[in-house]
């Protein structure tokens, strides 16, 4: 290997489950109750090979190309066809998530990234989408009056009137935080922003290598609020459940970026303790994060995705995360306008139940950094 390059194998472990979804929702006439704890898969082309055995090829197709309410679990019995009959792709468990036949008709089960031999991995771009966060917030901490004109610019802008859709709130702000900290290579014959000049373009992540469907657990969206009160949501997400390994290695170009692994442990140190100190400290009976843990994947909040704490700390950091809610529309029936008063913006906690704990989405703790 050319010596410029240093390669680190990084060994995680799941705290809370972590969500990476595929795109896909899992509809209810693809996955049959086994149980309360349990949903089976199907594969539907063995599932059709079966019926059409029995004769029942028609019928299905009816079924599936139908408008009716009713599931699959419903379907094969209506039919006289029990469970074990049927081959599933996998079998979920349902974790804290009990399932009633008749009240969940209308869940939502979204469905977390496979490979191509159907087991749950996590993309090296989510990967390194949260260490970019990271990294960018550790720097702001530790060189604040290297953002002081970005900070403003943020700060004028979410101040100014008029209404922005979601994706392009803050965005021009967000970029030149990011020419600030990352495009600073200044190559010759180009201009300044250009994204060739990212030192970040030096750090290849991998994916994470898969892991068991067996280590797959249904979990269901749930908002906590400061004063501990739960609100859950009809939405199941198939998540990498806690205490699995998961391993990807990191490739870094010193050339381009001056990265390495003590660099790291530093900048989710200080990353996790801004996010403790400015949010988590805030909400009734949760756990802070430790030293070495991170937030990865989806359904973690706004908070875990955002440089606004640690470029404002938390009390102007409460107030500009407010009004960002506000100039994007957010319904006032989330309350954002009450944020002060609850002492964080936004004033939920994106969590889940395992295990009888309510657990935050998408902790990691990173065990090891190996040089190879």
């Amino acid at each position: 290997m050319n010596k410029y390059l240093k390669s680190y194998q990084i060994v995680m472990h799941t705290v809370g489950p972590v969500f990476v979804g595929s795109g896909r929702e899992i509809g209810k006439k693809e996955y049959v109750f086994i149980n309360r704890r349990k949903i089976g898969v199907t594969n539907i082309q063995l599932l059709y090979q079966e019926l059409k055995k029995r004769k029942k090829e028609e019928a299905f197709e009816n079924f599936m190309l139908g408008k009716g309410n009713s599931g699959l679990t419903d379907w094969l019995k209506g039919q006289n066809i029990r469970t074990e009959d049927i081959q599933f792709r996998y079998i979920l468990d349902c974790g804290d998530a009990l399932l009633e036949r008749g009240s969940n008709r209308g869940l939502q089960v979204m469905e977390c990234i496979k490979d191509a031999y159907g087991m749950p991995y996590l993309p090296g771009s989510s990967l390194k989408g949260m260490l970019r966060t990271i990294l960018l917030g550790a720097d702001i901490i530790k060189n604040p009056a290297k953002y002081q004109k970005e900070k403003s610019r943020m700060q004028q802008s979410v101040c100014s009137d008029g209404r922005v859709s979601r994706k392009s709130c803050l965005s021009n702000e967000i970029k030149n935080i990011e020419k600030t900290a990352y495009r600073i290579r200044k190559l010759p014959g180009t201009n300044e922003g250009d994204a060739v000049n990212d030192i970040l373009q030096g750090l290849i992540i991998s994916d994470s290598e898969p892991v068991s469907v067996d280590n797959l657990v249904l979990c269901q969206k749930i908002d906590r609020h400061t004063d501990g009160q739960e609100r859950k949501f009809p939405v199941l997400r198939e998540c990498i459940k806690p205490g699995t390994e998961l391993k990807f290695t990191i490739t870094i170009d010193t050339s381009v970026c001056k990265l390495n692994g003590k660099l790291l442990v530093e900048a989710v140190k200080i990353f996790s303790d801004s996010y403790n100190k400015n949010f988590v400290a805030s909400f009734s009976g949760m756990d802070i994060l430790k030293q070495n843990e991170a937030l990865c994947g989806g359904g973690c909040g706004f908070v875990s995705k955002t440089v606004v704490y640690p470029l404002y700390g938390r009390e102007r950091g409460i107030e500009v995360t407010q009004r960002v809610f506000e100039k994007t529309n957010v319904p006032r029936i989330h309350k954002h306008n009450k944020d002060k008063q609850y002492g964080a913006s936004p004033h939920t906690i994106k969590c889940t139940q395992y295990q009888g704990k309510t657990l935050q989405m998408g902790v990691c703790r990173i065990k090891k950094i190996t040089a190879l």
